[in-house]
């Protein structure tokens, strides 16, 4: 029998054990994943531009290989459901603005609570009322840049929340007016690929505004990032040690080229582009922080462009979502895609019920 005294000494030496070999496997995988720069001498030009390239990671990950990955068969799995859903967005001529908007609210919420925000829907719908009668009132979303909105000065909503953490109000302000912008400008331009890779560095500027993710950018070694720019050093992951992110140099050149596939993209259905472009997106994770938020408003977007409507994933916490991206990430993504499909199935036929049909008016 184990005597109390020893428990906690022995599960030390096992969790050093572990960490141990974890990190063993990670640096076996990087010599895999960067078997290539084996041959060019460290520092020569051709080893930069090897570097600057981003080709190594790409290469060994094939992000955007829809086979690869697994998305063609989840096409082909939700078929059905596809077509269902297709075809209750042509009956429904969407998207419609009014829809839309009446999500922002609880959108907002769930990107920022999937980040650990303790605030509550009520507080979000509270912000959403506030800014829609006042901030966004005075400002047409539709004729501003994202980097003017990124520049402009936000309203401070302390007053409206006294005993909240001035970050987390911050922070769910910030994606409120994001999410605003981000349906503005996508109904603006139906049936276009999304943002392009300037209005994202803007909106992942805008969204760390004035929260203690900004701290982030300037805190810690390597060469300071400006809010917007991408990161200047190598990250891990402490819950995924064995989740190799590209390295600091190769995420421009990532970035580029998944703008380029994103906007090409064309054998995939356009909802299941979206979900196999979060996890792409989240796997280049290229800035310091707010990626997933960063993720979430590119997903918005490419919803309302193509018709759909941008829903919150209802009784989805911040261990579900990771463990979804981590899967997709992984070459499984049917929990991710099933999830968003049936989420958006299960909008369109409530919104669908709620509206009146031709013919149902009275004369």
């Amino acid at each position: 029998m184990l005597s109390i005294g020893k428990a906690p000494r022995l599960a030390r030496r096992l969790t050093t054990r572990n960490l141990g070999n974890l990190a063993v496997q990670r640096a076996a995988l990087l010599k895999r994943v960067y078997a290539p720069f084996a041959s060019p001498k460290k520092g020569s030009p051709e080893y930069e531009d090897l570097a600057a390239s981003g080709r190594v990671w790409e290469d060994y990950f094939q992000p955007g290989d829809s086979k690869r990955y697994k998305y063609d068969i989840m096409q082909k799995m939700f078929e059905p459901i596809l077509k269902e859903i297709d075809d209750l967005k042509h009956s429904m001529r969407l998207p419609e603005r009014s829809i839309i908007e009446s999500l922002i609210a609880e959108y907002a919420h769930q990107s920022v609570e999937i980040e650990d925000n303790m605030l509550h829907l009520g507080d979000s719908t509270i912000i959403n009322d506030h800014l829609v009668s006042t901030f966004l009132k005075q400002n047409d979303l539709g004729s501003i840049s994202a980097h003017e909105l990124s520049k402009a000065v936000l309203p401070n909503l302390q007053f409206m929340l006294p005993n909240a953490d001035p970050s987390q109000l911050a922070e769910l302000r910030n994606h409120i007016i994001a999410c605003h912008w981000v349906a503005k400008k996508a109904m603006q331009s139906p049936d276009t690929p999304g943002l392009d890779e300037s209005e994202v560095k803007s909106l992942s500027s805008l969204i760390v505004k004035e929260t203690d993710s900004e701290a982030i950018y300037s805190a810690g070694w390597g060469k300071r990032v400006e809010l917007g720019d991408y990161r200047q050093t190598p990250i891990a992951a402490k819950s995924n040690p064995l989740r190799i992110f590209p390295y600091h140099v190769e995420v421009p050149a990532l970035m580029k080229r998944f703008f380029e596939w994103r906007n090409t993209k064309k054998d995939v259905h356009p909802l299941i582009l979206a979900c196999q472009a979060t996890a792409y997106l989240l796997f280049i994770h290229p800035f310091p922080d707010g990626n997933g938020r960063v993720s979430r408003l590119v997903f918005q977007d490419a919803l309302i462009r193509q018709g759909y409507i941008p829903v919150p994933l209802r009784g989805v916490v911040r261990g579900d979502y990771l463990r979804m991206i981590r899967d997709a990430q992984d070459g499984d993504p049917s929990e991710f895609v099933a999830k968003i499909l049936s989420t958006q199935l299960e909008a369109m036929q409530t919104f669908r019920a709620r509206k009146p049909r031709e013919g149902d008016m009275e004369a």
